[in-house]
């Protein structure tokens, strides 16, 4: 008997409600994992139907393999927005490189300025 478990519904393939853009390097890996084990899930299911019986060019699994496709597709997004994040971060990394801006080296900052004499009366 072909499956019609909750899991085969379409609504589990929503993605994160983080916009792929506003992905951090983390948030992009936990939404590659859970895409990768969708796709699966939903492979089992379409081999489940197509063993009990259903067509395997039936609507339903037509549908289950449109559901990978999109699935898929948004798997490259999140890919190339880790990629594009990686990108700027060795940019940014590369033009900050030899300024000294983040050194605690103190030989490598300017040194103090001279500091004006103390003008204040003595007692």
């Amino acid at each position: 008997m072909p499956s019609f478990d909750n899991t085969s519904d379409a609504a589990y393939d929503a993605a994160s409600n983080i916009p792929i853009s506003d992905m951090n390097h983390a948030q992009c890996n936990a939404e590659k994992l859970r895409m990768t084990n969708r796709v699966r899930s939903i492979r089992e299911t379409i081999t489940a139907n197509i063993r009990s019986g259903m067509d395997p060019d039936s609507v339903t699994n037509r549908e289950l393999e449109g559901r990978i496709t999109r699935l898929r597709n948004r798997f490259r997004e999140v890919d190339d927005q880790m990629r594009a994040r990686d990108a700027r971060d060795r940019a940014v990394a590369a033009q900050n490189a030899g300024h000294g801006s983040t050194s605690r080296n103190r030989s490598s900052q300017s040194p103090p300025a001279p500091r004006a004499p103390n003008s204040s009366p003595q007692h």
